[in-house]
């Protein structure tokens, strides 16, 4: 009896260990958190990317800029940043965020697309800027007054029939006081359940000022420039009426024309 002891206290252990590396390698295994810039998750790997162009920005060195990218496991060509800068602009990301990575990828050899917008800022900005009073006149109580945004009119709201078999989709132009097309301006799309944003710019052979995204049936949206006073286009919608389109259209399109106030 005395020999079986220490037999049962070995079969305690082995049943002790097994279950602690039970729980340790499959219910709940230690997560790392220190891993190479090159295996993490895209959503984060664009968080590094961005850096990497506010590095660039601030140093102006191109090689190590190269080397960098290298470290996150993107290849240094100007036309593969570019292709990443569009994807993460489609998944949400601001654009702001972008602009100097997009001059990376310019130094690199890319072009069009997506930097013809986001290499360049915006004009004009819908960021309010501070004016100074002048000395001669500055006074204790003088206050700086802010510049305010530039005000758009909404000088065109057409619905006209679809290309035959494709769905509607609401077509923008963006044009400063004298008519020119503006790039990079933000469009917010919005609907009872949802909401969405895209850019002027991204299509040149349409115009610099030119946007469009595509709409879904049976839904109604309002448009509007993201930070911008102005008209609103509301009602917009691709369901068709019966009788005013040929009968192989499906949709409806929308064009909507934003002039700025001089």
């Amino acid at each position: 009896m005395k020999r079986a002891v220490p037999v049962i206290l070995l079969l305690t252990l082995a049943v002790g260990a097994a279950g602690g590396l039970l729980y340790a390698w499959v219910l709940d295994p230690i997560e790392h958190y220190d891993s190479e810039p090159s295996v993490l998750r895209l959503k984060d790997k664009y968080v590094y990317l961005a850096l990497i162009g506010d590095l660039y920005d601030a140093d102006g060195d191109l090689a190590r800029a190269e080397s960098r990218l290298a470290a996150v496991g993107v290849d240094g060509e100007g036309p593969v940043l570019a292709g990443l800068i569009a994807d993460y602009l489609d998944g949400g990301g601001r654009p702001e965020e972008v602009r100097n990575l997009a001059r990376l990828a310019e130094a690199l050899g890319a072009s069009g697309g997506v930097l013809n917008v986001f290499a360049l800022q915006p004009v004009p900005s819908p960021e309010p800027t501070v004016t100074a009073a002048p000395e001669a006149i500055a006074s204790p109580t003088a206050a700086p007054s802010p510049t305010p945004a530039p005000t758009f009119l909404l000088t065109e709201q057409t619905a006209v029939c679809a290309e035959p078999g494709l769905p509607g989709q609401i077509r923008v132009w963006v044009r400063d006081a004298e008519g020119n097309g503006l790039p990079g301006v933000e469009i917010v799309v919005s609907w009872n359940t949802g909401q969405d944003r895209f850019f002027t710019g991204l299509r040149p052979e349409q115009g610099k000022g030119y946007a469009d995204f595509q709409m879904t049936p049976r839904v109604t949206y309002e448009v509007a420039l993201a930070g911008f006073g102005g008209d609103n286009a509301e009602g917009v919608s691709s369901d068709l009426l019966s009788g005013v389109c040929p009968t192989d259209t499906l949709a409806l399109d929308w064009r909507l024309a934003f002039q700025q106030i001089p």
